[in-house]
């Protein structure tokens, strides 16, 4: 075994024993390794708000008649009846071994677990499971939909989820007594699969297309001409392509065939789609003239030459980004009306190959941006890459926060805006670098664009969307800043306080929602859907006006606002079970009824623990109106030098030698030679030094591997590294009255010399006015306000 996947292993392992720690006795490592699984495929877009459901029934011989692990009910659809149901039925099953994460499934295990699950979907199918307790609410509304809904899934995808290997292939799963029209996948995914997309650091996995598997006719390939080449980026493909092909594959991907156009399939009812399949139905000769056609794109095309015409024959991450209506219309009205004859239907598609892998990303976007036209996609759908993140990266870099574990200490709130980010910034440090990045950037401290939604959407009092899962969540949420980003206006430092407030709120109450078997207020199978909706309530019963500036500055809640939060927890999870009536749970909170629900209740809250952390309404409207802080110079310039003074002095000493010996771009040693000094006699850096400073750290992010080599050249001895961006961030946190206190009993106590007061007086009026400050003023500022903790001010 090679050691990344070791590695990889042995992380696996760490987190699921950490989320089984987490809920304490009764939680199986089973279920947990299950939780891991789900959420890495819904982060590839494999699965939308799949819930862990495990249940296994025995047989009379004391083994498993059937089990399940898992399920998720996607692609809601509403026909022309405006009634809706769902297109895809996803059921997980896990098979796992405590002991080793290396082994090899026998064929007789495999198939063994495999037909576990298959009795599971026979039973449900024909409504033969009528025997559970009913403790198990969740399971008997599962089974419910299952058995009423049989005839009209469009697909059913199983996945099978292992913590070791397989080599045995992922055939069509045919039941005896099922429509053959059911198309049941299964889906094998063991450690090497999810190690392999852990690696890649994709958000998705790609599709790949035999074209002979959905032609008739034995039918090896579409019919194509290449264009000529234009561009070396690029090839381009210009083929027609049968309906009924389009509609195979709909049916066998749903809408994975769509994601890079970023929709879902949109219904019938509007007129460009209705017209679809008006004339799919009427008019299937007109189809071409009539319809633009479908615009793809891919990694990779396999063609043949067949009687000196070309034929694509195979592609790779084949995408749909643009007519993924026409796509889906095509599949539902053949599937509605039986009538329609897709066999006479032909579809042009524009098939474009980006050869360079490096500009996919940069290019599909834009391929899709300018080929939608019939329903419109904003810039944000099509982006991942969108000004908005960026902008809460560069706050998430700069913005130190007091770690309420230790006051003397200040981290951060990572935002990994891309996946795996996190790990590779830690990957390019040394080891003695990587255990200093690790504490002012704690991973649980770490956040991803999901988080983000699902935070500032609850704020929002959404928890309808939140309960939807976080693909349909991000989405919701994308909307809602487009137009901002549109008018140029970016989050700033009044959104980031806001933003990690509601973060805090949301930790807190999840926590306290308990572990399974031990101190569970209920079923932990509710719990995201009970934190969802207490958290909304709670700012719908306090009218969003809880100080998130507090609670920012402070890191923390209170113990009494926290359990003023457990009882509202329980209050809302008893209402939830309580309304949730011949449904799902799941199904009910994603509701906007379930929402209204809520909001007609009565409840109190304790206003003694109120007073102390709600503002005024005017206030709340104020803050809600106030122009966003930006970065500005002096925080920029502090960011630069304590990264400056982070990195030490026999590191800019020794490449100040390093350079001298071996020259390079844009390092010159005399200007490394004066950094050097003032850094030796712990001087103020101007901003010649910081521009001289900015080149050395990106030498290091360049050449990670060279650091060490390069402190070796200095003989200097290292000094002790107080860093400046923390302190400041810490003393921009004080009030002017706050300030005014600090002064007046130095002033009284005669705690400060005079030269420190007057520094005091000095970085206070700076830090209020939002002016530019030296570092060592703070520096020294801040080893003044020592002095009055003692007093009982904290800082």
């Amino acid at each position: 075994m090679n050691r990344a996947l070791r590695n990889y292993i042995d992380e696996v392992k760490s987190e699921v024993a950490a989320l089984v720690y987490s809920d304490g006795e009764g939680s199986s490592f089973e279920d947990k390794f299950t939780e891991y699984c789900i959420e890495v495929l819904e982060s590839i877009g494999k699965t939308d708000g799949a819930r862990v459901l495990s249940f296994i029934h025995p047989n009379s011989k004391g083994g498993i008649d059937w089990k399940i692990n898992g399920y998720c009910l996607k692609d809601s659809y509403k026909d022309d009846s405006n009634k809706s149901y769902f297109e895809t039925l996803e059921l997980f099953i896990t098979y796992y071994n405590a002991d080793d994460y290396d082994y090899n499934i026998l064929s007789t295990e495999f198939t063994k677990t495999l037909n576990q699950i298959k009795r599971f979907l026979n039973g449900a199918i024909k409504r033969h499971i009528d025997y559970i307790d009913s403790s198990n609410d969740e399971l008997i509304e599962l089974l419910k939909i299952i058995g009423k809904q049989n005839h009209l899934f469009d697909r059913v995808n199983i996945y099978l989820l292992m913590n070791g290997n397989s080599k045995q292939p992922e055939n069509k799963i045919k039941l005896k007594g099922i429509d053959e029209s059911l198309s049941i996948n299964l889906h094998v995914w063991d450690i090497n699969r999810f190690f392999r997309i852990n690696e890649t650091n994709s958000n998705r996995e790609p599709i790949e297309i035999k074209f002979s598997d959905f032609l008739n006719d034995n039918q090896q390939g579409v019919q194509c001409l290449k264009v000529p080449t234009i561009d070396e980026l690029y090839d381009c493909y210009l083929a027609i392509i049968p309906g009924y092909v389009l509609a195979n594959l709909y049916k066998e991907f749903s809408n994975e065939l769509l994601e890079s156009n970023v929709r879902a399939f949109l219904g019938q009812a509007g007129k460009f789609n209705k017209g679809i399949r008006d004339t799919i139905r009427e008019k299937p000769q007109m189809f071409l003239p009539y319809n633009n056609g479908i615009t793809a794109t891919a990694n990779e095309v396999e063609t043949k030459v067949i009687n000196n015409q070309l034929f694509v024959t195979k592609l790779n991450d084949f995408q749909i980004v643009n007519g993924g209506q026409t796509t889906a219309s095509l599949y539902h009205t053949q599937k509605k009306y039986k009538d329609a004859d897709l066999s006479s239907i032909s579809v042009q598609m524009k098939l474009t190959v980006i050869k360079d892998i490096d500009k996919k990303n940069i290019e599909v976007p834009n391929i899709a941006r300018y080929a939608n036209s019939q329903n419109k996609v904003t810039e944000l759908d099509l982006s991942s890459n969108n000004p908005y993140f960026v902008k809460i990266e560069s706050l998430s870099r700069k913005k130190y926060v007091a770690n309420p574990e230790n006051k003397n200490q200040s981290v951060l709130w990572y935002f990994e805006r891309v996946k795996g980010q996190y790990r590779e910034a830690i990957n390019k440090l040394t080891p003695s670098m990587q255990k200093k990045f690790k504490e002012q950037n704690p991973t649980k401290q770490k956040f991803v664009k999901s988080d983000i939604a699902k935070y500032m959407n609850l704020w929002e009092q959404k928890p309808y969307m939140v309960s939807r899962g976080s693909q349909k969540n991000f989405i919701d949420f994308t909307k809602s800043i487009n137009e901002l980003v549109e008018k140029n206006k970016m989050p700033g430092e009044n959104f980031y306080k806001k933003f990690i407030a509601n973060a805090i709120i949301f930790k807190t109450v999840d926590k306290l929602f308990g572990r399974k078997n031990v101190d569970a207020i209920g079923d932990t199978n509710l719990k995201s859907f009970s934190v969802a909706y207490t958290i909304a309530y709670y700012h719908f019963l306090t009218n969003n006006r809880t100080d998130l500036w507090k609670i920012y500055t402070e890191q923390k809640l209170k113990d009494s606002f926290v359990e003023m939060f457990r009882e509202l927890l329980v209050f809302v999870y008893n209402h939830l079970t309580k309304n949730a009536v011949n449904t799902l749970i799941s199904e009910y909170a994603k509701k906007e009824l379930s929402w209204k629900r809520l909001q007609e209740e009565k409840y109190n809250l304790d206003k003694n623990v109120l007073d102390e952390y709600l503002i005024t309404q005017d206030e709340a409207n104020l803050r809600a109106k106030e122009k966003e802080v930006d970065e500005n110079d002096t925080e920029n310039n502090l960011f630069v030098i304590s990264e400056i003074k982070k990195n030490g002095i026999q590191f800019w000493d020794g490449l100040k030698k390093y350079v001298d010996k071996k020259p390079v771009n844009d390092l010159d040693f005399y200007e490394l030679f004066n950094l050097v000094k003032k850094l030796k006699e712990n001087r103020n850096l101007n901003s010649k030094d910081c521009h001289v400073g900015k080149k050395g750290l990106e030498f290091i992010v360049n050449n990670p591997d060279k650091v060490d080599e390069i402190k070796k050249l200095s003989d200097l001895k290292e000094k002790e590294v107080v860093e400046i961006k923390p302190i400041y961030d810490r003393l921009k946190l004080l009030s002017s009255e706050e300030w005014k206190k600090i002064i007046a009993l130095g002033e009284q106590t005669k705690v400060f010399e005079y030269k420190e007061l007057s520094n005091i007086k000095y970085t206070s009026s700076k830090l209020l006015k939002k002016e530019s400050v030296k570092e060592i003023a703070l520096l020294k500022c801040f080893e003044s306000l020592k002095k009055v903790k003692k007093f009982g001010i904290q800082f």
